[in-house]
């Protein structure tokens, strides 16, 4: 906490006033635990905005921003195997804290001030918003437009197909997902991609992390004849671990090829719990869009019963989990110029 409240007083994130002009919003402290490639571990906390109780036109207008395809980090991938080109992978800190805010939006005081500030900080009052924290419904476009802006104005341009890839003329191409930054190079433009590298750590604070390991919770790895794969085992361990299935016993198939999910013949068959085969399925169908096409099929047929699942329903979602167990460590696999598949998207577990 006390690492957070120095980067929002080091980014003038708020002033501290008497009195509002409008009706403040709340925030809070929000904690997580970030997992890397390593098996380290590393706490978090973040001041956060209660986004939920700004009103439109008032606190906000605007609020859509783009970000990356998975389509596009794979099609990268395979391009970076294929070409044998370089990739690094940059973290904007407190990514949010950067772009002015574009109204005028008071918040309560957060828990703790009256420790975390220094002793002749006033103990009573609201926030004035300086920046955009995090929370707040507009924050994502004006880090967006923000980031975009300088980009552009140190010769990228944006791809046609995902405006969130930028190509410069000289062998670089940057790949942007809200503040996870990948820089992808030819051996030949490594000088330029140390400019760029350098251009944006003085423009922001942020860590460069060197060689891409993980990327949007997926673990990258660069095999010794260039070929990449891409897995999810630890996102599919943390499902496991969510819905207490890490003893469960596993099975060949994502799908029994006897099972019917239309059939609705017995009357007497008992309602799933919604709020968490909908959850399910969610978190299924993200490992299915990422690295698993293989439960795609599973995924798309148990998507049909989100309104209202039956406990047959939940059966066949938890089977799909029960077929993860048994393939957690399967990987695609981008062939590199070595590889006997000609750069083309190949499956290995």
């Amino acid at each position: 906490m006390q690492e957070e409240y120095a980067s929002l007083m080091e980014n003038n994130a708020f002033t501290l006033v008497k009195h509002t002009e409008s009706k403040p919003i709340g925030c809070k402290w929000v904690y997580k635990t970030k997992h890397y490639p390593d098996g380290t571990l590393r706490y978090k906390a973040r001041l956060v905005v209660k986004g939920y109780e700004q009103v439109k036109g008032i606190d906000f207008d605007e609020t859509y921003a783009p970000v990356g395809k998975l389509t596009t980090l794979r099609y990268l991938l395979c391009f970076m195997a294929y070409n044998s080109w370089n990739s690094d992978h940059l973290d904007v800190v407190t990514a949010f804290l950067n772009p002015e805010i574009d109204k005028v939006i008071f918040t309560e005081l957060p828990e703790g001030i009256d420790w975390l500030s220094e002793s002749n900080t006033p103990r009573t009052g609201f926030l004035r918003l300086n920046k955009t924290l995090y929370g707040l419904k507009q924050a994502p476009r004006l880090w967006h437009q923000s980031i975009d802006g300088f980009l552009l104005s140190i010769g990228f341009h944006q791809a046609s197909a995902d405006h969130n890839v930028y190509i410069c003329n000289q062998g670089v191409m940057l790949l942007l997902y809200v503040d996870d930054i990948q820089l992808l190079y030819a051996k030949s433009a490594k000088s330029r991609a140390i400019d760029v590298k350098e251009s944006l750590m003085r423009q922001y604070k942020m860590k460069n992390l060197g060689p891409v390991k993980q990327f949007l919770g997926l673990v990258i790895n660069r095999l010794p004849d260039g070929s990449v794969t891409l897995g999810q085992q630890s996102y599919i361990n943390t499902i496991h671990h969510r819905y207490g299935m890490e003893n469960a016993n596993t099975v060949n198939t994502p799908m029994d090829y006897k099972t019917r999910l239309d059939n609705m013949s017995n009357k007497a068959d008992a309602e799933a719990d919604q709020a968490q085969y909908q959850s399910i399925v969610g978190r299924l169908m993200y490992a299915a869009q990422a690295t698993r096409p293989d439960i795609a099929f599973a995924v798309a047929a148990l998507s049909r019963y989100l309104r209202k699942p039956y406990k047959m329903h939940m059966t066949a979602a938890k089977r799909v989990l029960r077929y993860l167990k048994s393939t957690a460590d399967a990987k695609l696999i981008f062939s590199g110029p070595g590889g006997s598949s000609e750069g083309l998207v190949g499956y290995t577990d």
